[in-house]
């Protein structure tokens, strides 16, 4: 069968039909080119959106730790309490100052100002005050500050002063005189008003010094003079400090190589009972027989002792001979105790209780025989710590006494906690007892008390018979001073006692 020849209809409908097929494949491919343009915008939209996050995290992240590098700078130079330059800031800008007045003939003035018993604030009120004290104190010195003058906080309670000026500025001597008046108005702690003195001591480069660590050593060397003189004043560095340092320096070094040999020996002064005019114990008191200075006192080289922390070697030395000398005359009876000065210094060691426990069993020294004097200075460090060392001594018979009783800051509750035996009254209320009644009123009213608390009262410093008298009949019966003898060499106190009878 022949095929049918196509019309021009059907023709044109076929490419109708085909024409019809591409347009539906055209707009499915439009569709679908668009439906993947969407895809691939929304895509690139989120990458865009997270790769923007991510750009605005790492600014965030990079920002907080430029913020915490400036912070870590911050508080590397700066204290921070105060925001005072810090101790190692603050040298480095004296170094700084220095090196400047070299380049420019000028003159670098460094002051150091110390707060007078501060620690007692703390005790007393709380570290909260305390601090708000030291913000106070940073404010007033920033206020004196001018130009480029800076002050620091060098730690504790001590602040520093740095000023730059001409060769004969009398700046140090202002600022000095200034710190005074501005710690002479109260300090206001919320319900409290406080009167807070201060130390100030100065040195100038390069008249007194010639590099940093020698200004900052004299300076130093002006604050302590400040403070020994009777604090709330300003001290100047001269040449007779100078002298006096280099002088102390070498005692320094002779005193350690005396205490390594043990040329520091215990004098005896004697404790009597008016009652029966026996002596019933000895006070040891440090002696050093120096091979050319001859007999030198303890006034001058504990307070070195003390300095340099010889203080505790001393002590430990000093307890070891006296036990030694004495306990031959506590076993015949002769005796009832020595009684020896034990430094705040010496009480803080961690070992002292072991110390001196080992020192009475290897000379059989009765423990009960051994009494051990603190002053009321010890009271301005670690009353805790005191307490617990000295219960330890009192747990195992070692009698403590409080020296120097009404002459510092006495206070009841100290008296009341503190595992004491004895208290020592001070030598002034002696002095003044024979023509003064106000001393004679505190004398029974400190009797009173100890009697209230169980101690024994000794008094101090009697060299009449009147004063003698007068305490005995406060209630007062054991009594110590040159009187009954001043303190002597072992050898001289046997002669002693045998003339005595005992």
């Amino acid at each position: 069968m022949l095929p049918q020849t196509e019309t021009s209809g059907d023709r044109v409908a076929r490419l109708e039909r085909r024409l019809q097929r591409e347009r539906r494949a055209r707009e499915e491919a439009e569709w679908l080119l668009e439906a993947k343009s969407l895809e691939l915008y929304n895509a690139n939209s989120h990458l865009t959106a997270l790769a923007n996050d991510l750009e605005m995290r790492v600014l965030d992240r990079t920002h907080e730790l430029e913020v915490s590098r400036q912070q870590a700078l911050f508080l590397a130079e700066r204290d921070p309490l105060t925001t005072l330059a810090n101790r190692v800031s603050f040298a480095r800008d004296l170094d700084a100052a220095i090196r400047t007045a070299q380049a420019h003939g000028g003159s670098v003035q460094l002051l150091f100002a110390d707060l007078d018993r501060f620690k007692e604030i703390n005790d007393t009120y709380g570290h909260a005050v305390g601090d708000a004290v030291l913000l106070e104190v940073a404010s007033r010195l920033s206020t004196i500050c001018r130009g480029t003058e800076m002050a620091g906080r060098l730690g504790g309670d001590e602040f520093g002063v740095i000023c730059i000026t001409p060769v004969e500025s009398e700046r140090a001597r202002q600022i000095a005189t200034e710190i005074m008046e501005a710690m002479s108005k109260p300090i206001d702690c919320g319900r409290l008003q406080l009167i807070v003195s201060c130390s100030v001591g100065f040195a100038n480069f390069p008249r007194d010094a010639s590099d940093s660590p020698t200004l900052q050593r004299f300076a130093d060397v002006a604050l302590y003079h400040s403070k020994s003189s009777g604090r709330s004043t300003w001290t100047e560095f001269d040449d007779t400090m100078a002298a006096e340092l280099h002088s102390r320096q070498g005692l320094e070094v002779e005193l350690r190589a005396a205490v390594a040999a043990g040329e520091i020996e215990p004098w005896y002064q004697p404790i009597i009972s008016a009652e029966s005019n026996r002596i019933v114990g000895v006070e040891a008191l440090a002696r050093w027989q120096h091979a050319e200075r001859g007999l030198i006192l303890p006034g001058l080289f504990i307070p070195l002792a003390e300095e340099s922390s010889l203080i505790v070697e001393l002590g430990r030395a000093m307890i070891d001979r006296c036990c030694q000398e004495i306990h031959p005359l506590i076993r015949d009876g002769r005796l009832d105790y020595v009684s020896i000065n034990l430094s705040p210094r010496h009480l803080r060691s961690p070992s002292v209780v072991e110390q001196v426990l080992k020192i009475l069993a290897r000379h059989d020294f009765p423990p009960s025989a051994l009494q051990l004097e603190i002053t009321e200075s010890l009271l301005l460090f670690d009353f805790e710590q005191a307490e617990q060392r000295l219960s330890q001594f009192r747990t195992r018979g070692v009698r403590i006494a409080l020296d120097d009783f009404g002459a510092g800051y006495s206070s009841l509750s100290y008296i009341r906690r503190l595992p004491l035996d004895v208290i020592k009254i001070d030598r002034s209320f002696a002095r003044d007892i024979s023509d003064d009644r106000q001393s004679e009123a505190v004398v029974k009213a400190i009797v009173q008390l100890a009697q209230a608390l169980d101690l024994q009262i000794v008094a101090e410093g009697i060299e009449t018979e009147s004063q003698a008298e007068r305490m005995t009949s406060c209630g007062c019966s054991i009594q110590q001073g040159y009187l009954f003898g001043r303190p002597m060499p072992l050898n001289e106190l046997m002669r002693h006692l045998k003339a005595k009878g005992s």
